[in-house]
C-alpha cells in the first residue's frame, strides 16, 4: 500500500484528530514514530538483501556459464 504522506504528516495528522478529540497521547504519538522509522530501517534492509541476493545470484550464473565452457 503506498501513501503520499510523509511520517511528519502523519503525525501531524493524527495530532490534529487527537486535539479535535481533546485527547493527548504522547506515548501513542512516540510509538507512531518509532514503527515509521523501523519501517523505513527495514524497507531500507531489504532492498540492501535483494540487492546482494541479485549480485550473487548473478555471479552464480557466470560461473554456472563458465564451468559449462
Amino acid at each position: 500500500m503506498k501513501h503520499d504522506m510523509t511520517i511528519e504528516q502523519a503525525v501531524a495528522r493524527l495530532e490534529q484528530l487527537m486535539q479535535a478529540a481533546n485527547i493527548k497521547d504522547d506515548p501513542l504519538l512516540d510509538y507512531v514514530v518509532e514503527l515509521a522509522n523501523e519501517n523505513e530501517r527495514l524497507k531500507k534492509s531489504l532492498l540492501k538483501l535483494r540487492q546482494t541476493s541479485y549480485t550473487k545470484a548473478s555471479m552464480h550464473s557466470k560461473l554456472s556459464d563458465a564451468l559449462r565452457e
